[in-house]
């Protein structure tokens, strides 16, 4: 009873529940519905292709006996013996009892002959060969004169399988096959020889074809033109034929609409049962029936199909078992939720006999919406006048801030004494780069939602976001005035809070108490202020008036000229102990200044160190490895004293480390130096030692014998050096006279660079000019 009142009460669950129900019951059905359609389909193609293999059997059986017996036939109707039978007014006795023994001769030579008659048409008499008729008082004879004198129509077709009873019933005792001597259709006024063929051996082979395919399940039949059906006499026990419902079934007007061939097949109802019927057209104007009982051929069928509704009903009882197991899972989610918010829908529960479980979350989301709407406007109404109680007071006055405090609900008592507090993030340059926007909200949240939270156990507090990078409160007693002491401890639990689920860093600067409200504004203020002087005191500091004390009575504005001056020497002479005595000299001055005079008086050393380097470097062949032009946004990244000392510091090591180079590197960069001024002036006349040396600013001698030592040759030897290497390479690679060559690679005298450059390669310019193009 219990899960039915479950079930009963939970109208969404009992929809996904049927729905998926249904859907499997449907899918499982259709597919087990399809899988039989195309099984039944199958079945009946595959029947048809092996009846009309077994009706072509029959077909090619009939076209081979049909061709024997013209060929007998022919013998036959010329034969001697069976002529004066056919054409004498008396027939003598030996012509009698000669044409007697040849019929009885052919008969004994041919296994498929059941008789042979022969007709005289001047005498009307006939004469038959088998023992029926000579015996049986002259039945045969009458049944066989009858059949052709008074056929209906008044003609038999001549040399064409006939089938024949000659009991006159719908059965086949033997097929006619009449010979005259015209091409024509047989009349009464016309001799002729009658062959009948045994039927056995057709359909004896049909029921053993039949037998293997369809377990003897079917029955051949013939139909004429005229719609007579013959069989082998054993149809009526195995199936209920007919002959009119059949003749309809496989009429050509019927058929034409299925398949326009010479064979096909059709289902139908013949006798009260249903049958399928394959036929053929086969010689002359037959049609080879192959009859089937429906039921039968399609037993196997039948029974897949019991199967298959079998395992589709067992698998819709899992399918039905799987469906509440998955509702169960999907709803899961809705009921939990369903468990949370009942408490809200008691008041206003929804009509359970007309609506369900979503439409009463639709209907609570709506009142909870409209609720949090109400909640936002006073909530921005709050934070407005409490925005302008701390920016814009002037135009309020005390009563009138107490009249909206009472308002509106301000958490705020209505006297004093107030505090205010800043909470200032702490790197917020570094914060705002790193955090989204997303983010940025979820943090204000949290940091106004805790705060609150936590200063409420003690004060009245009203707290607003100032949409920079810090956070005001107010605070203000409860039943007792405000306790300036107790104010530290609790900004401090903030301050934990945060950092530890949030890695959120704040300083908290906490303004002089305020008797009134109209001081509130002077008081955000001076808190705000407050909490700047983080660069002095540290991150997460909580700084009151009384820590910075000093710093707002010292009139100094900035550091003493000997400490900037000192500071740029050591640098540039690259003394480091000195540069940082003068630095922590600068700190200890600066601990104590304001804080925009702090500020200033840092981006002043940023830019003596900066000019200090640029000196240094305009006095070096080389570059210092340090980024001048960022030393005066150093302080920019770095948010405290101390790390600014570091930082300074550490750019004053960097500095003076490389101010002395080594004098094993200095020789170095002055060959390099000079090396360079040749390959770059070679073709200048007047380059020579003494130009290099006072291009680098050194003694002609002392570049000379720097050179030598170094290189192992002379500048001038190296300048000769790289001139005829380069006329080499003009030589060869462009057609500008040797004139032109010596004069572009810093030669005036012909006489002086022939001399130089076959004492170097051997040959004169000329010379080896040609014989490199001969090579």
């Amino acid at each position: 009873m219990k899960a039915y009142g479950y079930f009963t009460s939970k109208k969404y669950f009992k929809r996904v529940l049927f729905s998926i129900m249904l859907t499997m019951a449907l899918i499982l059905t259709g597919l087990s519905a399809a899988n039989t359609y195309l099984l039944e389909r199958s079945v009946k193609h595959v029947q048809e292709d092996a009846n009309l293999k077994v009706l072509t059997q029959t077909q090619y059986n009939l076209s081979y006996m049909n061709e024997i017996i013209v060929h007998l036939s022919t013998f036959a109707f010329r034969d001697n013996a069976l002529i004066p039978l056919m054409f004498s007014n008396n027939l003598p006795k030996m012509d009698y009892i000669r044409g007697y023994r040849q019929m009885y001769n052919m008969l004994e030579s041919s296994s498929f002959l059941h008789s042979m008659a022969v007709y005289n048409a001047s005498t009307k008499e006939l004469y038959g060969s088998s023992s029926d008729f000579l015996v049986d008082g002259g039945t045969t004879k009458s049944s066989i004169l009858d059949w052709l004198l008074h056929t209906s129509g008044g003609s038999l077709p001549a040399s064409r399988l006939i089938p024949f009873s000659f009991s006159q019933s719908n059965g086949i005792d033997a097929f006619a096959f009449i010979v005259t001597d015209t091409y024509g259709p047989f009349t009464p006024e016309q001799s002729a020889v009658i062959l009948f063929i045994k039927p056995d051996w057709v359909f004896d082979s049909l029921s053993k074809l039949n037998g293997v395919s369809s377990g003897n399940s079917g029955e051949i039949l013939i139909r004429t033109s005229g719609g007579q059906l013959f069989d082998s006499g054993h149809s009526e026990e195995s199936l209920p034929l007919d002959q009119e419902a059949i003749g309809k079934l496989v009429d050509p007007d019927h058929t034409a609409a299925i398949q326009q061939s010479d064979s096909g097949f059709v289902i139908g109802n013949s006798g009260g049962q249903k049958v399928m019927i394959t036929y053929l057209h086969g010689i002359g104007d037959w049609t080879i029936l192959y009859i089937q009982p429906y039921k039968e051929i399609m037993q196997a069928v039948s029974d897949m199909r019991t199967r298959n509704f079998a395992l589709t009903g067992a698998f819709i009882l899992l399918s039905i078992g799987a469906s509440i197991w998955l509702s169960y899972k999907l709803y899961g989610p809705i009921e939990s939720m369903l468990k949370r918010i009942l408490p809200h829908m008691r008041t206003a529960a929804p009509d359970s006999r007309k609506r369900n479980e979503l439409d009463a979350m639709g209907d609570l989301y709506e009142q909870l919406s409209g609720q949090l709407q109400e909640i936002s406007s006073e909530q921005i109404v709050r934070k407005y006048y409490t925005r302008k109680f701390l920016t814009d007071n002037r135009s309020l006055s005390e009563l009138d801030m107490r009249q909206l405090i009472t308002k509106h609900e301000l958490q705020l008592a209505p006297s004093g004494p107030y505090t205010v507090c800043t909470l200032r993030f702490d790197r917020y340059d570094e914060y705002d780069r790193r955090t989204s926007p997303a983010m940025k909200k979820l943090h204000s949240f949290a940091v106004t939602n805790i705060t609150k939270e936590v200063l409420s156990r003690t004060f009245c507090c009203e707290m607003i976001d100032m949409q920079e990078d810090h956070f005001t409160l107010i605070l203000s007693g409860k039943e007792a005035p405000l306790d300036p002491a107790a104010i530290k401890p609790s900004i401090a639990d903030v301050q934990k809070v945060l950092e530890r689920y949030y890695d959120i860093s704040l300083t908290c600067g906490i303004g002089e108490a305020a008797s009134l409200l109209t001081q509130l504004s002077a008081s955000y203020y001076q808190s705000h202020q407050l909490s700047q002087y983080s660069i002095l005191m540290g991150y997460k500091a909580i700084i009151e008036l009384q820590d910075i004390r000093t710093n707002l009575e010292n009139k100094q504005k900035s550091l003493p000229d000997d400490i900037e001056k000192k500071l740029s020497e050591a640098l540039k002479k690259g003394k480091l102990t000195d540069a940082g005595s003068e630095l922590e000299r600068a700190f200890t001055i600066l601990t104590n200044l304001q804080l925009e005079d702090m500020r200033r008086a840092i981006a002043d050393m940023a830019w003596i160190i900066k000019n200090a380097a640029a000196d240094i470097t305009s006095n070096r062949i080389t570059h210092l490895s340090v980024d001048i032009e960022r030393i005066p946004h150093l302080p920019q990244d770095y948010y405290t004293l101390d790390e600014l000392h570091m930082a300074f510091l550490s750019l004053c090591t960097a500095i003076c480390e490389e101010a002395k180079p080594s004098s094993m590197e200095r020789n170095e960069m002055i060959i390099e130096t000079v090396k360079e001024l040749i390959w770059q002036k070679y073709s200048d006349y007047n380059l020579s030692q003494q130009s290099i040396a006072s291009t680098v600013k050194l003694s002609s001698a002392y570049v000379g014998k720097l050179f030598k030592d170094s290189c192992g040759i002379t500048i001038t030897e190296y300048l000769n050096d790289v001139r005829l290497r380069r006329a080499q390479e003009l030589l060869l690679k462009e057609d500008s006279t040797i004139a032109e060559i010596m004069e572009k690679v810093g030669y005036g005298n012909q006489s002086y660079f022939f001399r130089l450059f076959k004492s170097k390669f051997g040959s004169t310019p000329k010379e080896f000019r040609i014989k490199k193009s001969i090579s």
